[in-house]
């Protein structure tokens, strides 16, 4: 039983390590994409 716990935990811990890479690289990725100023914030 450990050793399955070990596994899944090990595979769980690389899928969110995946997942948070992914969500990080995505600003890079998507670097072209500029949102409106706010109109509060514009000169």
């Amino acid at each position: 039983m450990k050793k399955y716990l070990k596994q899944t935990l090990a595979v769980a811990a690389m899928v969110c390590s995946f997942v948070a890479t992914l969500m990080a690289s995505s600003a890079c990725v998507f670097f072209y994409y500029q949102p409106e100023e706010p109109k509060s914030l514009q000169d």
